[in-house]
């Protein structure tokens, strides 16, 4: 396993707050805590992070005039919170310690961030259904790390399946390692910004396959390959690999790494207070995590506000909550 944690990586350092998800809830989140003084870290999975980083066009969210793309519009939004100081750093998140007072979260990658408070604003992003296969090879050839496993098949093909940018990422990683990466999408194009692809579609070792479902992951005791129906064509074909990397997305809440330890409804929605406030004193949770009957970036934003004021409420023992100018 590969790890670079970075030149800034401090793992005694304990955050006024933490916020894992660098969508417009976390993102507007931190730039409200940040400005309130308090120190900020935002976890985020991807570049064009969540369901806003992959949207083309945006022509209604207040104040910026479009149209624009999500990930321009995201980037607008994190350079204001970086502004006021808060740091943005790249990982996924896959368990978290609300047991004492110190909360802890751990990243895919090994490492482990501390903070007096959470707010959970990671969407509604993880798929719902496996493929055929991917539970029987998961460790033996099926990953969702590239940075964890890639060296393991070096010189070696395998696929990747994915959609987006977050998808992109890890394929660019992983190209380091592998002779060949087929790089599998469901639909009819990636969603991903148009310099990112570019960049992208000039690996010498990478195959792009649009519109290609997957059918089944085989293998013995390992996995040997990879069946696919090629949609355009209206045919199966095979693909021999010894890896399958799985990088796709779909719609329900990203809360698995929440691990049952704060209260939750049974479809995975996190239940807060009027305040944001989990079942757990301390952390929050903003956004789509919370299941809104109307999916739109500004009132993602505003439960990102509304957290971030409870939280400032809560770090600093205010009887109420104070609004920001």
């Amino acid at each position: 396993m590969e790890s670079n944690f970075g030149l800034n990586y401090q793992p005694e350092k304990v955050y006024d707050v933490i916020i894992i998800g660098g969508g417009p809830a976390g993102t507007t989140a931190a730039i409200y805590t940040s400005r309130a003084g308090l120190t900020t870290l935002v976890l985020f999975r991807a570049e064009a992070d969540g369901a806003l980083g992959i949207t083309q066009q945006i022509e209604n969210y207040p104040g910026v005039p479009g149209p624009v793309s999500g990930y321009e519009l995201l980037k607008i939004m994190r350079k204001q919170a970086k502004h006021f100081g808060a740091e943005f750093v790249r990982g996924k998140v896959i368990a978290t310690d609300f047991s004492s007072e110190i909360k802890k979260v751990f990243t895919i990658d090994g490492r482990e961030f501390k903070g007096r408070a959470v707010i959970v604003a990671s969407g509604a992003m993880e798929r719902a259904n496996k493929f055929k296969g991917e539970e029987e090879f998961l460790g033996r050839g099926v990953s969702y790390c590239g940075v964890c496993d890639a060296a393991f098949f070096k010189d070696q093909a395998v696929a990747v399946i994915g959609e987006d940018d977050y998808g992109i990422e890890e394929a660019e990683f992983i190209a380091r390692f592998a002779s060949k990466i087929y790089f599998v999408v469901p639909g009819s194009r990636i969603k991903a910004p148009q310099e990112v692809l570019r960049k992208f579609e000039k690996l010498k070792n990478v195959e792009i396959l649009l519109r290609h479902r997957v059918l089944e992951i085989v293998g013995d005791k390992l996995v040997k390959g990879l069946k696919l129906k090629d949609l355009s064509k209206h045919k199966e074909k095979f693909l021999e690999v010894n890896g399958v990397f799985i990088f796709l997305g779909g719609t329900k809440p990203s809360v698995d790494f929440l691990m049952g330890q704060v209260e939750m409804t049974d479809g995975d929605c996190i239940v807060v207070n009027e305040e944001m406030m989990t079942s757990v004193p301390g952390v929050f949770a903003a956004g789509d995590v919370l299941c809104s009957n109307i999916k739109q970036a500004v009132i993602a934003a505003a439960d990102g506000c509304k957290a971030a004021l409870a939280v400032d409420k809560f770090l600093n023992k205010k009887s109420k909550v104070t609004s920001q100018w």
